[in-house]
C-alpha cells in the first residue's frame, strides 16, 4: 500500500510539472515581444487581426506599430483601424484619442474627413441623457459642427448636422429641466433666466416654445403682469406653429 501511495504521489507531482510548462509556454506566448518585430509584421498582423474581428491582438500590434514607427507613412491606417477597433468595443473615449491623433498629426491626410466624423460619433456616443453631466454632448456638438463647417457636401457632414440637431435638443432640454427644477421650488426669477438660456442658445428647438410657455407662467407668479404679455407675444410671434401658441389662441 505504501509503494503504491508513493507511485502516485510521483505521477500526480509530474502532472503537475508538466501542467505548470505549459502554462508557463501559453503565458510566454501571450506575452510575445513586440519590440523584436519588424514594423512590416507589426502593421501586417495587426491589420490582419482587426479584418477578422480579433480587436484586442489589433490594438496591441498597431499600438505598439504606432507609437514606435512615428515615420511609417502607414501609421494614419493604424490610427484609424485603432480607432475603428475601439469603437468596435464600446471604448469610445479611447476611439477619439486615436482619431484625434490621425487628425492633428497628418492634417493633410485623406483619411482626414473620416477620422474627423468618426470622432464626432464616438462623443455622440458618449453623450448622456439630459438630466446627467454634458460634458461629452458638448465635446460632440464642437466635433460634430466642425464636419459640417469644414466638409459641406458630404455624406458625412450630412449626417453630422443630424447629431447636431439631436445634440443641441439635448443641451436645451437639459436648460428647460433646470428652469423646471427651479419653478417647481418657486425660485421663478432663476427659472426665467434658465429659459431664457434656452432661448438665447437653442431657439430653433422644439424645446424653445416650452420654454417661453414656462416663463409665462413665472412671470405671472411673480405678478410681473406685462412681462408674461411680452412673453405671450414674443411665443406668438416667433412660434405660432407650435401646440404652446396654438393654446394661446384657444
Amino acid at each position: 500500500m505504501m509503494i503504491r501511495t508513493a507511485s502516485f504521489q510521483k505521477i500526480s507531482l509530474g502532472a503537475l510539472a508538466l501542467l505548470a510548462l505549459l502554462v508557463v509556454g501559453g503565458c510566454g506566448a501571450r506575452q510575445e515581444n513586440l519590440s523584436l518585430l519588424p514594423a512590416d509584421d507589426l502593421y501586417s498582423r495587426g491589420a490582419a487581426a482587426f479584418q477578422e474581428g480579433d480587436y484586442e491582438e489589433a490594438i496591441r500590434m498597431l499600438e505598439y506599430f504606432a507609437n514606435q514607427y512615428l515615420g511609417d507613412p502607414r501609421v494614419p491606417e493604424a490610427r484609424m483601424m485603432l480607432g475603428d477597433a475601439s469603437m468596435a468595443r464600446r471604448q469610445y473615449a479611447t476611439a477619439a484619442t486615436h482619431y484625434m491623433r490621425l487628425v492633428n498629426d497628418f492634417p493633410n491626410h485623406e483619411l482626414n474627413l473620416q477620422a474627423r466624423f468618426r470622432t464626432c460619433e464616438a462623443y455622440y456616443r458618449l453623450s448622456p441623457k439630459p438630466p446627467l453631466d454634458q460634458e461629452y454632448t458638448r465635446s460632440a456638438l464642437a466635433h460634430c459642427q466642425s464636419v459640417v463647417e469644414y466638409f459641406p457636401g458630404t455624406e458625412e457632414a450630412t449626417q453630422a448636422a443630424e447629431y447636431v440637431s439631436e445634440l443641441r435638443h439635448k443641451l436645451a432640454q437639459k436648460e428647460y429641466d433646470t428652469g423646471n427644477f427651479y419653478f417647481r421650488r418657486r425660485a421663478y426669477a432663476s427659472a426665467v433666466s434658465s429659459f431664457e438660456q434656452v432661448l438665447a442658445q437653442f431657439p430653433e428647438t422644439s424645446v424653445a416654445p416650452m420654454a417661453l410657455e414656462r416663463m409665462i407662467e413665472a412671470y405671472e407668479r411673480m405678478g410681473y403682469v406685462e412681462d408674461a404679455e411680452e412673453a405671450r407675444q414674443r411665443l406668438l410671434r416667433d412660434y405660432p406653429q407650435s401646440p404652446q401658441a396654438q393654446a394661446l389662441r384657444l
